[in-house]
């Protein structure tokens, strides 16, 4: 199944319509299973900026897999023993932070991928189906897995073609916050400039035959961005969810009580 989820993954990718999935950053089997029991297209649990560790991925995939949803990890960094966990564990793919020069994306993509692209070690435990498919998951997994590399700092997008570049990159992702407090421009502003350089790296990972993804923080920037050439989005968490479930329900008995 793991394979199956990995290459589906990969083929709405390379599709015409936009791909979208939630963060994940509550180390609940719970909140997955409820998430992947909608129509997104994969969840990516968060490692960076929540309580969630490599080692939650354990129960927390089986959960996404109940309802053939694909995930992709956020390490915390350049992590080699994250990576390796997330993948041997079943993750779809993982998607790594602040990536700022060619030779830490090639180093990137020798931990993820199994030789000859790389020399990832051999022990996918439960991404194999705890070794009943090793055959099969040790001769699909290079093809199966997603590698998303962030481009979110001035270093970065100086060396975003040499990034893109690289041989086993899948996705350059934005992360347009850091990226934006990296220029000096205003955070959370779609501004003219924070749009060239969007601009700039979509065309980047085009010209390489890389997608290229941005976290979508509102509904109404999605044309403008798919006009640029982006295609994955990130959009939503369980966090906001609950949140702004909870906003709208207060609002509502608000609005009852004072009628």
């Amino acid at each position: 199944m793991i394979i199956e989820l990995g290459k589906s993954l990969k083929s709405k990718m390379k599709g015409e319509a936009p791909v979208f999935g939630p963060w994940v950053g509550l180390p609940e089997p719970t909140v997955v299973e409820v998430l992947a029991r909608l129509p997104f297209d994969f969840l990516l649990v968060d490692a960076e900026h929540s309580s969630v560790d490599a080692k939650h991925l354990a129960t927390l995939l089986p959960a996404a897999d109940l309802h053939r949803m694909p995930v992709i990890f956020r390490t915390t960094s350049l992590s080699v023993s994250e990576i390796k966990t997330a993948l041997d564990t079943g993750a779809a793919g993982v998607m790594i932070p602040m990536v700022e020069t060619a030779e830490q994306a090639r180093e990137i993509v020798a931990t993820a991928r199994y030789a000859p692209l790389g020399r990832r070690g051999i022990g996918p435990w439960r991404a194999s189906g705890f070794y009943d498919n090793a055959d099969e998951y040790l001769r699909e997994a290079n093809a199966a897995t997603t590698l998303i590399v962030q481009i979110e700092s001035a270093l970065g997008l100086e060396n975003v073609d040499a990034i893109a570049s690289m041989e086993g990159v899948d996705v350059l992702f934005v992360g347009p916050a850091d990226l934006a407090s990296s220029l000096g421009l205003t955070v959370g502003v779609l501004s003219d400039e924070l749009l060239s350089v969007l601009d700039r790296i979509a065309k980047a990972a085009q010209a390489h035959g890389k997608i290229a993804a941005i976290d979508l923080s509102s509904p109404d920037r999605l044309s403008k961005l798919r006009m640029l050439g982006y295609s994955l989005f990130t959009t939503g968490s369980d966090l906001d969810f609950l949140a702004q479930s909870g906003r709208r329900l207060l609002a509502d008995l608000a609005t009852e009580v004072g009628g």
